[in-house]
């Protein structure tokens, strides 16, 4: 299993969906330090192959009649063990997860989704992390996955 096989696969497994139209973006699929590289895209004839001992980004999204989807999940598959800065820097991007998760939205706020950037933020910014990409996207359908919140 490689990275550009994974992809397809998750491609195939979509489409099996009644209501799917086609993909919202070109999958990243990446493991160990290509999931670094914002918009990486594996292709038949240059990608690396799976393993349990690197951090597996899979970021994908599908065209549907009822909504547009863009998910992004990190996993590591138990080989070797993440490191303690994997381990930190993963916890971080989850605090901060579910700091936006738990925003009470005033009614008729002039809010908007970017306000709550910084909620996200906030953990990796107390170690000195960052990272290099927007946080969240519209809601609706047959949309640009990179519409602002």
């Amino acid at each position: 299993m490689n990275e550009f096989v994974g992809s397809a696969k998750l491609l195939e497994y979509r489409a099996m969906g009644d209501l799917f139209k086609g993909p919202s973006f070109e999958s990243i699929s990446s493991i160990g330090p290509n999931g670094a590289i914002i918009h990486y895209a594996p292709t038949a004839d240059d990608n690396s192959n799976l393993n349990n001992d690197e951090i597996y980004l899979l970021d994908s999204g599908g065209q549907y009649l009822d909504g547009t989807t863009d998910i992004t999940r990190t996993t590591h598959f138990g080989g070797k063990a993440p490191t303690a800065f994997q381990k930190e820097a993963y916890t971080r991007v989850l605090l901060g997860t579910l700091d936006v998760e738990r925003v009470v939205w005033p009614k008729n706020s002039r809010f908007a989704g970017k306000d709550f950037d910084i909620l996200a933020r906030k953990h990796l910014f107390e170690a000195g992390l960052d990272y290099k990409h927007g946080t969240g996207h519209g809601v609706g359908s047959m949309l640009c996955v990179h519409e602002g919140p």
